[in-house]
């Protein structure tokens, strides 16, 4: 196994892209310390890891608050003695994102701006301030953050989202620099639009229910019976001509992205088949994502 007698941590692995990462790293050899917001979430995952054979601790905390984040590192510094891999894995969208329709930004207030840059950089930043020493007094360590492909696009409706993403982007590359003479490699993972996780679902929802309401306003009968989602989908393939078959082929449905899909991402990443890869960024989607 590629992580055998490893000890990782992942923030935000209660569900979806965290979860499918944790059990990647058990299935490669790792123990793995599951952080979640909620108790039962952490526990839930932390069992999971147990049934293939690995220890694991579940770990409940904000990773935003810098209190709750030394209280982690100890409990799996004092569960485990060493911290190998860490996987800055919690962020998200705000929950405003989910109910407009395209917002721009003037839409935007200061505390969206604020409440991205906690959920997708502060948190990475956090963890790495009280994980990094532990590293480099083992002279060896690996540093997985993860971004999205939103770092990379100009939607004005992933403003606050994409600006803080390519912020994890940046910042990897300048630790990267900063940590390689103690044999420490940070990179990158960026995951396009993933299926299986609430935070696709709700993406595809919200979206869906804004776009129905604001074509409800020049038609009252514009969903003429579909649902939100099969009107906003019809309108997708409508208005690129997209066909079924097509969007098979554009790799649109037939080969949705998993959580375990980024797991894999991070597990090569976490194993010394990348020792000499630093300060990179690995896409997980379609081109043009």
């Amino acid at each position: 196994m590629k992580l055998d007698g490893k000890v990782a941590i992942v923030t935000g692995a209660g569900k979806g892209i965290g979860r499918g990462i944790a059990l990647c790293l058990a299935r490669e050899g790792a123990d793995v310390a599951v952080n979640a917001l909620h108790k039962e979430s952490a526990k839930a995952v932390s069992e999971q890891v147990k049934t293939l054979g690995r220890q694991s601790v579940a770990l409940e905390a904000d990773v935003t608050n810098n209190a709750q984040v030394k209280r982690i590192v100890k409990e799996t510094l004092d569960a485990f003695g060493r911290i190998d891999i860490l996987v800055n894995n919690f962020g998200g969208h705000t929950d405003t994102f989910y109910t407009r329709l395209d917002p721009t930004f003037v839409d935007q207030e200061e505390k969206e701006w604020d409440d991205d840059y906690r959920i997708n950089l502060k948190s990475q930043v956090l963890m790495c301030m009280e994980i990094v020493p532990h590293m480099i007094s083992q002279e060896s360590g690996k540093i997985i953050n993860i971004s999205s492909t939103a770092a990379r696009t100009t939607s004005p409706a992933q403003m606050t989202y994409g600006v803080f993403k390519a912020g994890s982007l940046h910042f990897t590359r300048k630790l990267a620099a900063e940590l390689a003479s103690y044999n420490i490699n940070v990179n990158d993972v960026c995951p396009g639009g993933t299926a299986h996780t609430e935070m696709g679902r709700k993406f595809a929802t919200g979206q869906a229910e804004s776009f129905a309401k604001a074509a409800m306003k020049d038609d009252p009968d514009a969903l003429k019976g579909l649902t939100p989602l099969e009107y906003y989908e019809q309108r997708v393939q409508s208005n690129f001509q997209i066909t079924d078959e097509e969007l098979a082929l554009l790799d649109l449905r037939v080969r949705e992205k998993t959580p375990e899909d980024i797991g894999h991402a991070v597990v090569f990443f976490a194993s010394e088949e990348s020792r000499n890869i630093s300060g990179q960024s690995l896409s997980v989607g379609r081109i043009g994502e």
